[in-house]
């Protein structure tokens, strides 16, 4: 597959049509389940709506490219002038020195695939559930200074997730992390549900610049919780609009940062998991530029 990592030239972010669908926004199952939707079906709904890329998980990238081959899966991208942007997710880039040996080979598979597939960045995150102890933000900033390095030898960028079910690593703490770093391919993805219900999030959207904010990912939630966190997390979000989160508000204000990435969508809905490929893309659409009328006429 082709090695272009080319990305859409900057666009201020309130002015942009074309939406990025993540991954598990599109497949039509949740993460731990198999793929429902194929690879075809999905680059031909975007095609159809006039969308440019997506992202992959790297199981099904893996599996795709072992079982029918690189040829045939540019073919299908080219076909329909689509291209995978982003590759999920990689952990395990702070582990300790006596899990490196196994950290490494997870790295070096998930930036292979990257490679492969052409896209121009990987999602990264880590874990540290109740009880176990964050380490130094210092100790953190250098070893995802030191992730970046790697990536830009190879063309590609890193985005920074934190994950709101997985309380130790806050937004508050990947804000200061990729701060720290600050490396010109690495930076923090703001992820609309997980910011929101991640009580650090306006802690972290205040104190980040813009220019380290590398991607922005857009669903919805009632404004208050009102079934468990992991269980919304999963099945609940719901389109941009439909629900109690500002929205607009948060593009405003990283518009006033001078933020300038495209705009994706990751709805992860029982919902959203029944629609076809086509259906799910025109109705994520719809709510995207929606929201986006609304914020540029606040």
């Amino acid at each position: 597959m082709s090695t272009d990592h080319a990305a859409p030239a900057a666009v201020d972010l309130l002015d942009q049509d074309d939406v990025f669908f993540t991954h598990l926004h599109l497949t039509g199952s949740r993460w731990d389940e198999p793929v429902r939707d194929s690879f075809e079906s999905r680059v031909a709904a975007l095609a159809e709506h006039g969308c440019t890329a997506t992202g992959m998980g790297q199981e099904e990238l893996a599996q795709l490219l072992e079982t029918r081959g690189a040829a045939e899966l540019r073919a299908v991208l080219d076909g329909h002038g689509v291209r995978i942007g982003e590759l999920e997710i990689l952990f395990g880039w702070d582990a300790p020195a006596e899990l490196k040996e196994k950290a490494d080979a997870m790295e070096h598979g998930l930036l292979a695939l990257a490679e492969q597939a052409g896209a121009r960045r990987f999602k990264a995150s880590c874990y540290y559930p109740t009880g176990v102890e964050l380490p130094p933000v210092e100790y953190l900033a250098e070893r995802f200074a030191a992730l970046c390095d790697r990536a830009a030898d190879r063309g590609l960028q890193v985005a920074l997730e934190s994950i709101a079910i997985n309380p130790g690593f806050t937004y508050a703490v990947a804000a200061d992390v990729v701060t720290l770093a600050d490396r010109p391919n690495g930076g923090l993805l703001i992820d609309a549900w997980h910011l929101f219900r991640d009580p650090t999030g306006p802690e972290a959207l205040a104190k980040i610049a813009g220019r380290h904010v590398i991607g922005v990912e857009l669903s919805d939630a009632p404004a208050e919780l009102t079934v468990s966190l992991n269980d919304e997390c999963v099945n609940g979000r719901l389109l941009p609009g439909a629900g109690g989160f500002d929205l607009v508000g948060l593009l405003r204000t990283l518009d006033a940062k001078g933020t300038k990435v495209q705009l994706a969508v990751e709805v992860l809905s029982a919902e959203m998991r029944e629609l076809s490929p086509s259906e799910n893309v025109a109705r994520s659409l719809t709510a995207v530029r929606s929201l986006l009328k609304a914020a540029r006429s606040a």
